[in-house]
């Protein structure tokens, strides 16, 4: 997750909401305190659908560990979703 100022959030709204549309988590803090955080919004697809994708391809060992490692990612995506619905 990236921490940013709320000055900087203010003033480069547009580069932190290019992070969070391809996936990243932006805390912003005001006088050091955490303030407010801004999360991807996947309704466009869960991670769990998304990994569902690749769990029956089949091919070369190069290609399962892509695989694999985007099932991976997809998953962490929708803990870090669920940890930061329970903040």
């Amino acid at each position: 997750m990236r921490h940013i100022s709320a000055t900087d959030a203010a003033k480069e709204f547009h580069r932190f909401l290019g992070l969070v549309e391809h996936g990243q988590t932006v805390q912003i803090r005001k006088h050091g305190r955490a303030v407010a955080r801004l999360i991807p919004d996947r309704d466009f697809m869960s991670g769990e659908n998304a990994a569902a994708i690749f769990r029956d391809y089949h091919a070369e060992s190069a290609d399962r560990a892509a695989a694999n490692a985007i099932a991976s990612e997809l998953a962490k995506l929708d803990r870090d979703f669920e940890n930061e619905l329970a903040h």
